[in-house]
């Protein structure tokens, strides 16, 4: 019988009958099983294309021949070149493409190197010489590569610089062949290192709306002009939806620990959040486990100056409460002539326009006054300064950041504790202390209101990063706002332009930036939440979590940035 080579057919069948004396009744069964195979037409193709030779190897020469795939073998490829003095390359890509229908592995490497047709079992040491895939992976036995897909090598052959004696002229023969079989169970993709800064990158070019690209004010460097792009996770209005899925694409293992990338830099490089310590490879923290632990901003009784990551300590100025403001002058402003204040616009009532006082009717001290707030508190100034000078001191000037606050003495001990030998990893970036003033209260000399409070600028989500004074801009080189390690705080100015807390916030935690001076002498910081960004008196305690900024071309070889799954950098 004739049977199609494609096709079988099985039938099987198996009938019954009972017979017992006269036959009362037929039992019948049919039984059939019938089964069809089809041999599916399949494809084996496994093949080199598309050479792309680096522009800055040498000139092919008259004798020489460049990077070619043989055209009669496209699994072959040749080349012949000549490398004259040291630091001459030659180096080029190309792509193995698996065009069939089968997925393949590398079975055997088949490596020889010959010196003047002498086969050697090392490279010479003036010639550095490798072929990786081309994100310098090793490539190995057993990598698959599967059906419909392509994988890139680096070939690279280089007169080395860093020789004593130069070689007499030689031969060099190079030779690999990977052996590509059809894929078994022993078979495994290649770790490919993968850009982090593109996971971001990748989300605005397949608009998938859950990352921006910031267009406003920044400098996240203090020595270079940083001219990549900032992306940031977005989630307008709130959506719990959109926050719920950016949660599962932002968790990173780094050092140990679990952090939240939330931007990048405009150096390219990655912010990251703390976020815990991870359990089985997981990044499931939650609440308090997020924090490395609770501090206050700064310990002591609240000052102007303790707006301050650092601060001077020389310029604190607690005011002082005066229980008798009587029989005295009050001034608008002053004049400092030959050590003496004079009263400018005297009224005998303290009001919001009339803050300065000699604390006597003739309007005249060596020391004068400046009393802000229906508490009757002030602060004394001297050597002809006004509150300006003062503000200055406290804030902006030169010498402002002498002394850590109690938050970053304790970021600091925990950075020298768990992340001291990868400072190498992480870039020198800007952490901002914006100090900026948004509105003097009751200390502004036009004031209406003898309560209102100072407020350091609110910045709204659509305004920018950039942070205006020096003195706010903490990092290693900057000698005015000086860190000694790469960690900081996260801003309120970062937490705003996501739109939605909640993509960051799981508890309480610090930010480095001031909300505002209480007219009764109280400095509040603001803090975080999942829920909203709220003020808090600087000297209670609450969560810390620290930010670092992972240096610009990191990559990571395993994870999807979700919870169960984080990145993992090595």
């Amino acid at each position: 019988m004739r049977r199609n080579k494609n096709q079988i057919t099985t039938t099987f069948i198996i009938c019954s009958l009972l017979l017992i004396g006269v036959i009362y009744a037929i039992l019948q069964a049919n039984l059939q099983i019938n089964g069809t195979a089809k041999i599916q037409g399949n494809t084996w193709d496994i093949h080199f294309d598309n050479i792309q030779v680096n522009e800055n190897s040498v000139s092919i020469g008259n004798d020489d021949s460049a990077a070619t795939i043989d055209p009669e073998n496209n699994c072959k490829v040749d080349f012949e070149v000549t490398l004259s003095i040291p630091g001459d390359f030659y180096e080029f890509t190309i792509d193995v493409v698996n065009a069939g229908t089968i997925d393949g592995m590398i079975g055997t490497l088949n490596k020889t190197l010959k010196v003047n047709n002498e086969v050697v079992s090392e490279v010479p040491n003036y010639l550095d010489y490798s072929v990786t895939y081309s994100d310098g992976v090793e490539i190995e036995e057993n990598h698959k590569i599967t059906a419909g897909t392509t994988e890139t090598y680096l070939v690279r052959l280089e007169f080395k610089t860093d020789i004593e004696e130069l070689p007499e002229a030689t031969t060099i023969t190079t030779s690999l062949e990977p052996q590509y079989l059809q894929a078994d169970s022993s078979a495994s993709p290649p770790l490919h290192y993968h850009s982090l800064y593109d996971v971001f990158k990748t989300e605005v070019d397949n608009n998938s709306g859950l990352v921006h690209e910031y267009t406003g004010e920044h400098k996240d460097s203090f020595t270079i002009n940083g001219n990549e792009k900032i992306y940031y996770w977005y989630s307008k209005y709130g959506s719990y939806s959109k926050v719920d899925i950016i949660k599962e694409k932002m968790n990173v293992i780094f050092g140990g620990f679990c952090w939240k990338m939330f931007r990048t830099t405009d150096t390219g490089g990655i912010k990251l959040l703390y976020n815990g310590i991870p359990s089985e490879g997981s990044c499931h923290s939650t609440g308090d486990n997020t924090a490395i632990g609770k501090s206050s901003f700064n310990a002591e009784i609240g000052a102007l100056a303790h707006a301050g990551y650092m601060y001077n300590p020389d310029t604190l100025k607690i005011s002082i409460t005066d229980t008798n403001s009587t029989n005295s002058l009050y001034g608008q402003d002053v004049d400092y002539n030959n050590g003496t204040y004079t009263l400018i616009n005297t009224s005998t009532t303290r009001d919001g326009s009339h803050h300065y006082s000699c604390k006597n009717t003739t309007g005249s001290c060596s020391k004068v006054r400046f009393y802000y707030g229906s508490y009757v508190t002030y602060f004394e100034l001297d050597d002809g300064r006004d509150i300006n000078d003062l503000i200055n001191d406290m804030l902006y000037a030169d010498n402002t950041n002498k002394t850590n606050s109690t938050a970053k003495s304790y970021v600091d001990t925990w950075y020298q504790d768990n992340l001291l030998e990868l400072t190498d990893r992480l870039e020198d970036t800007i952490f901002c202390n914006n100090r900026t003033i948004g509105d003097l209260g009751s200390w502004a000399l036009d004031s209406s209101n003898l309560d209102k409070d100072l407020k350091f600028k609110n910045y709204k989500s659509d305004e920018d990063l950039s942070c205006p004074h020096i003195t706010d801009q903490f990092c290693l080189a900057n000698a005015k706002a000086q860190l000694i390690y790469p960690i900081g705080l996260l801003t309120s100015n970062e937490m705003k332009i996501q739109y939605n807390t909640n993509i960051l916030g799981e508890t309480d935690s610090w930010t480095m930036t001031p909300s505002y001076y209480h007219h009764f002498g109280r400095m509040n910081s603001l803090y975080y939440s999942s829920s909203n960004i709220s003020e808090f008196p600087s000297s209670a305690e609450t969560n810390i979590r620290p930010v670092v900024s992972l240096k610009p071309g990191t990559m990571y070889q395993i994870g999807d940035g979700s919870t169960d799954n984080p990145y993992i950098i090595n």
